[in-house]
């Protein structure tokens, strides 16, 4: 889930901020080049749905069916583990992360997507493990899971020279919170800790882009996102190499990034680098993520983080300062939160509401007219009337038509079924104030811990910017809870295609008539489309489950109790000095023992296992095929993460900040998205200096722009007078809409099958826009980049070897380079 097209923004916009995973040793040293860490964490559920999902065909064009057998995806997970623990090589820690009970929050979430993911998605054949749904806590699977990765760390311990002064760390599903937040309530632990080291460096590997927004709330510098390169495969690049690439996404860089990003012109207030990098992950809350939905109006492919961006510049004078305070990020109340600021705020970003919705209105009837009129240009006569009858016939018809007058109360019409004016007004404020709740919630999540567990934001979709007002007349208090148990969550977020994953009593419950649990019921959303929602009841859910309780086996109710992480490491490892005495020690006494953090590099308590720390010496393996561990080396304990009184949102004292390498040139500059036509933003004009070309006869400020021809379509001149027939009577092919040819202006619309021509017939507002000369998108032969030796000059009226066509590159006037 995480923030959704989030991690394509910033690489778009921060390209500098990636760099590329090496694996192969490239030194005598036996290194390969990469930055050097200290500590490793792997979010699981990423590399266990990838073993449901394999990636490889994605990236290299190679088919990798999914596996059928525990043993095909316990030997995937042991595959992509090492070769993550090769890419990085950690000098001190792995930290092994898997998903247990989340917040109420996130199952109301998660619930939506299984339910209406579940209605069309069939079970896989003849497997065993035929349902993805099983990566829940609670599972047979995911106890599975938890014997397989304790298999797979003493084999690694007893047998791989690069684990031998590790230590690991296991937290599996049966410990409540999800794997990134447990790792990063890991690091604010330790970094409270006195005699802590600031200058650790730390890799976390997912692919969530909320993993970005987390490690900046560490204010951690020294940290990178390991994750999987998306980017389209380039033949030559992967030949032979048949496996993905990864990228490093190095927090380090991002922060100067959003230092110069964010410079304000006259502050009122001291800048204070960090205050601005919590506002900016707050602000970024509106676009989305795990806990709640985004503003209706924010979409991050629409470049709704840009606009945040630039409303918060322009509105922090008049705001007074921050809008975060993190130094009260642990009072219940939420007065980490300056209201009165973020309504301010709210209500400029209201101003572009309206034009947001309004133009994806109108981008969304314009795709669809053009979905047809290519249909009709590819038709045979026969087909066409057909097809026209079918088109006025199935006239899909947008009830609430966003951005248009009388839009909003329309939405809530259709929405939630409110007409008066008092109801909707009611509805606004109750959403308003769940919405703040939310935000307060999620700020508490990220820099602190879960202040409810109980807590979720009650509707399905968030509320209109312009409604969050008055927001300081709301009180917010959370009560700190307990999570539910595995069996409960699986109650609550499976859907009934995914039953048999639970034990059988509580199969029985899910089918009993007198228990209304889950609750559905359908849902029209702003399309017209019905889709199945949910209700979750905590109450009734624990009411009926501890009926049944008294019938589960002793396995099952083991797997619904909530445990403790587990550390690893050698006996002779030098990572935890005299580790063995402690384990003995700690085994005869009923109190945890505390680690030295300064001889370990880690602080925390320990008490034995249900091993008692040793194993018998030989490790039976739980995966079919694998061999089982003789003479096992490793010891394991209970590992008990000290608790972080008051999280630090500052650098700590004495860390080494690297070195800075970006400036404003290489941050990509792109108008916004309600400021132009089309879906797409208009090409960026390259500044040309003097040294590389010169107009052949002085020319306007205004012609010396032009591109390609007379006006701003991208016309070519020709011969005199004909650019200017070209806009009042456009003429061309089917393929783009401009050019040479002789159909007719009508034949052209409706035969237009390429977006750009549409963007072209509307006219495109031209701006400049600063580009990174290494990183620019544009510069490799596109029809606005420095004029190649060889090719055909520039000339005065805007023009370049058209002809008497009027094109500006010949007869058929297609962008280039896009």
């Amino acid at each position: 889930m995480g923030i959704p097209k989030f991690y394509r923004w910033a690489v778009m916009k921060y390209p500098r901020i990636v760099s590329p995973a090496k694996e192969e040793p490239e030194g005598p040293d036996g290194g390969n080049g990469n930055f050097i860490y200290d500590n490793l964490y792997l979010d699981m559920n990423e590399i266990i749905h990838n073993c449901f999902h394999p990636q490889d065909q994605k990236y290299t064009r190679i088919h990798v069916p999914p596996p059928m057998t525990l043993h095909e995806v316990f030997e995937s997970m042991f595959g992509d583990m090492d070769r993550l623990f090769r890419i990085v090589r950690p000098r001190r820690l792995l930290y092994l992360a898997v998903d247990g009970v989340a917040p109420c929050a996130k199952m109301y979430q998660v619930r939506g997507g299984r339910v209406n993911q579940g209605k069309e998605v069939p079970a896989r054949e003849t497997s065993e493990i035929p349902d993805p749904n099983v990566i829940t806590p609670g599972t047979e699977f995911m106890e599975k899971i938890s014997q397989a990765l304790d298999y797979y760390i003493r084999a690694r311990l007893n047998s791989d020279p690069g684990w031998k002064d590790i230590m690991v760390i296991l937290s599996d599903a049966n410990v409540p919170g999800e794997g990134e937040h447990k790792i990063m309530s890991f690091i604010r632990a330790q970094r409270s800790m006195e005699g802590y080291d600031p200058n650790t460096r730390h890799c976390l590997y997912g692919h969530d882009a909320d993993l970005i927004m987390l490690a900046l709330a560490s204010h951690e510098v020294h940290f990178s996102i390991l994750r999987a390169d998306t980017r389209p495969p380039n033949q030559a690049e992967t030949q032979g190499k048949p496996k993905k690439q990864y990228l490093f996404l190095n927090i380090w860089v991002l922060r100067e990034y959003l230092e110069i990003d964010f410079k304000i012109l006259d502050p009122v207030r001291e800048p204070d680098t960090e205050r601005l990098i919590d506002d900016f992950i707050f602000i970024c809350f509106l676009i989305g993520n795990d806990f709640i939905p985004h503003i209706p109006s924010l979409k991050a492919h629409e470049g709704a983080v840009d606009l945040l961006i630039e409303v918060y510049k322009t509105t922090f004078n008049k705001m007074g300062g921050y809008i975060v305070n993190t130094d009260k990020v642990k009072d219940k109340h939420g007065a980490c939160l300056e209201v009165s600021r973020l309504e301010i705020f709210l209500h400029e970003l209201s101003m572009y509401e309206e034009r947001i919705l309004r133009k994806r209105y109108e981008l969304e009837q314009d795709s669809l007219q053009k979905m047809r009129r290519e249909m009709l240009c590819t038709a045979s006569e026969s087909e066409r009337s057909e097809l026209r009858q079918q088109f006025n016939e199935e006239q899909p018809y947008d009830r609430i038509r966003l951005g248009l007058p009388g839009w909003k109360s329309r939405f809530f019409r259709e929405y939630f079924g409110v007409q008066t004016s008092n109801e909707i007004g009611k509805l606004q404020n109750d959403m308003a104030q769940k919405y703040l709740e939310g935000l307060c919630w999620v700020l508490q999540c990220y820099f602190a811990d879960v202040p409810s567990w109980s807590w979720y934001y009650p509707f399905f979709v968030s509320p209109f910017v312009s409604d969050l007002k008055g927001l300081s007349q709301f009180e917010i208090s959370f009560t700190l809870d307990k999570p539910l148990r595995p069996f409960d969550e699986l109650m609550a977020v499976l859907p009934p295609r995914s039953w048999s994953a639970l034990p059988e009593c509580y199969r029985k419950l899910m089918g009993r008539e007198d228990f209304n649990y889950p609750k559905l019921k359908l849902v029209t959303n702003t399309n017209g489309k019905r889709f199945l929602w949910k209700g979750i009841s905590e109450e009734l859910l624990l009411s009926a489950t501890r009926v049944v309780d008294k019938e589960l086996t002793v396995h099952e109710s083991k797997r619904n109790t909530t445990r403790q992480e587990k550390i690893f490491l050698h006996r002779n490892s030098k990572s935890l000095p005299h580790i063995e005495v402690i384990v003995q020690t700690s085994y005869h006494s009923p109190q945890k023992l505390p680690i030295d953090s300064a001889a370990s590099g880690i602080g925390g308590w320990i008490s034995p296992d249900e091993d008692g720390g040793f194993s018998s010496g030989s490790l039976r393996t739980p995966i079919k095929d694998l061999l089982d561990i003789t003479n096992d080396q490793a010891i394991s304990a209970n590992f008990f993460n000290p608790e972080a009184a008051n999280p630090i949102p500052r650098l700590l004292g004495n860390v080494r900040v690297p070195k800075k390498t970006v400036t404003g040139a290489h941050i990509s500059k792109r108008p916004l998205w309600h400021t132009y036509q089309g879906s797409r933003p208009p090409a960026p004009i390259l500044q040309r200096p003097d040294t590389i070309w010169k107009p052949s006869t002085p020319v306007s400020p205004r012609e010396e722009h032009k591109h390609a021809g007379t006006g701003w379509m991208g016309r070519g001149r020709g011969n005199s007078g004909a650019g200017a027939a070209a806009h009042t009577k456009p003429t061309g092919s089917c393929t783009y809409g401009h050019g040479a040819g002789s159909g007719t202006a009508s034949e052209v619309q409706r035969c237009s099958s390429s977006s750009y021509g549409d963007s072209y017939r509307k006219g495109f507002h031209w701006v400049d826009m600063a580009q990174s000369p290494k990183d620019s998108w544009f510069d490799n032969g596109g029809a606005y980049s420095f004029r190649p030796p060889g090719s055909a000059p520039w000339t005065g009226d805007g023009s370049r070897g058209g002809g008497n066509g009027g094109a500006g590159h010949g007869r058929s006037v297609q962008p280039r380079g896009w």
